[in-house]
């Protein structure tokens, strides 16, 4: 029983690890929605507010800009037949991990409180189409029964659409093939892929394609011999790990960068401890250090580094954008990089959707986390559905109006998403439904906090994906 618990754990939070950023999948077909005001430099425009092209939809702010003009939002109409919306409320419920949740991290009641900041924001202003969005049901999945809770959902009248933050997503294809406008916390790339009606805060993908992020991280420390580690038990992350060394190695002529040390066989909860590991990192001049690894297991690395006299070495985390996880860390974390799957906390912008944020979950008393920023913006993406399928709007019409959007990017808290056609995964070989731009918007720790390496005012460091080609990331603002 232990050793399978051990593997499904291995299996359940490396999955958080592989959506931190997008990864460029080759340099064949390039993306169909690449700008078309590159200048003779090469440099890629950041996407704007302006409609898609021949008045398809487009989004990038809070406002989606469609075909037919948009929306009245203060526009009542009665509506029968439709699920979970009477004349007062559009009805959800969320399904998300609490109970057994092996990860010990707050995720249903984090993820919940970044939904209803942003559903008391928009109550505030009037709600839309004089409802109140509201979150009704708040369901325990209690890790393993996923599934059977996604069917009481299915089966209730009273519910519209549904929100997921599950460490299983063994639900998602039932909520999708049953055509119920689900949004989700998007780390189940398998469950996700090819599902029109699953929805996430990312795009489906590639998790063994090279990426541009970790080897500007380690060329950004001024290191020259990376090491990459992944645990054994889960084929996502050797995957992982091994793309990153591949990453090193594509790119490792430009930027001086070679692969000292590659692990794809750490045993996960390292219970017998890495001190071999760490000795040969140390044996083989290692300097920086990528991984595919939760945050618990990047502490007992930095602890055994600390120990052997490494504590200097920085390293890349995928998956340690916890504040509190940092500031209680003695130190431990100093000079290292992590990436978040949104625009960190510590940009200070003046977008929109940042400030509100910041000011709902202080009015509705809730703290600052990754999953409340998850739930924020699976929150707008809703919203922005109803917005743009119109006062007569169905579960059918939201769905048809939000896979229309080319660059929806949550008033530019996201890297821009193109949901005509980024259900459907990227692969080494073919671009065509990957990200338009590789970006990344990365912190480092220094004095036991994130502090922001690019710019407020252009906070995102992005490559074209229409290549695979080395180049200075360019910094970019999605700013609506």
């Amino acid at each position: 029983m232990v050793s399978t618990l051990r593997r499904l754990l291995g299996v359940l939070f490396v999955l958080t690890l592989l959506a931190a950023a997008c990864g460029n999948s080759g340099d064949e077909g390039g993306s169909d929605t690449a700008s078309a005001d590159d200048d003779a430099t090469g440099e890629t425009s950041p996407p704007t507010t302006d409609g898609g092209a021949d008045g398809e939809p487009a989004t990038t702010g809070t406002t989606p800009v469609t075909s037919e003009g948009g929306s009245e939002r203060d526009t009542f109409v009665a509506l029968e037949g439709v699920p979970g919306v009477d004349d007062t409320s559009i009805r959800y419920a969320s399904i998300a991990t609490k109970e057994n949740n092996p990860l010990g991290t707050c995720i249903m009641d984090c993820y919940n409180q970044g939904i209803e900041a942003y559903f008391a924001w928009r109550n505030s202003e009037g709600g839309i189409y004089g409802r109140d969005m509201v979150l009704a049901e708040k369901i325990d999945d209690e890790l393993s029964n996923n599934q059977g809770r996604a069917l009481e959902v299915i089966a209730n009248d009273n519910i519209f659409g549904a929100f997921s933050a599950t460490l299983v997503a063994s639900g998602w294809g039932d909520l999708n093939d049953a055509g119920v406008p689900t949004y989700v916390w998007n780390i189940h790339a398998e469950e996700s892929a090819r599902r029109p009606n699953i929805l996430g805060q990312f795009a489906v993908t590639c998790a063994g394609c090279t990426q541009r992020g970790v080897p500007w991280a380690a060329a950004d420390a001024g290191a020259t011999t990376v090491a990459s580690l992944g645990y054994g038990v889960s084929e996502n992350s050797k995957v992982c790990s091994q793309s990153l060394a591949r990453s090193i190695d594509l790119y490792g002529d430009e930027l001086g960068l070679t692969v000292g040390y590659l692990n794809d066989n750490i045993e996960f909860g390292i219970p017998n401890g890495i001190g071999p590991e760490v000795t040969q990192m140390k044996d083989a001049g290692v300097d920086f250090i990528a991984t595919c690894m939760d945050l618990n297991g990047m502490k007992t690395l930095a602890q055994e580094l600390e120990r052997q006299g490494m504590g200097d070495v920085p390293m890349h985390h995928p998956n340690t954008y916890n504040q509190s996880f940092v500031a209680e860390s003695g130190g431990l974390f100093e000079g290292d990089y992590v990436s978040a799957q949104f625009l960190p906390f510590e940009y200070e912008t003046d977008l929109e959707m940042q400030q509100q944020f910041l000011s709902w979950m202080d009015q509705t008393g809730a703290d600052l986390s990754e999953l409340a920023m998850t739930g924020w913006i699976n929150a707008d993406l809703a919203f922005q559905g109803l917005l743009a399928a119109g006062p007569e709007f169905s579960r059918e019409a939201v769905l048809d109006a939000t896979n229309s959007f080319t660059e929806y990017s949550a008033g530019g808290l996201i890297n821009p998403i193109d949901w005509t056609r980024q259900h459907n995964p990227p692969t080494e070989d073919d671009a065509t439904n990957d990200y338009r731009l590789e970006c990344i918007s990365p912190v480092k720790v220094q004095d036991n906090a994130f502090v922001g390496v690019s710019e407020p005012d252009a906070p995102w460091l992005c490559w074209d994906n229409s290549s695979t080609d080395w180049a200075d990331p360019t910094p970019t603002s999605f700013s609506s």
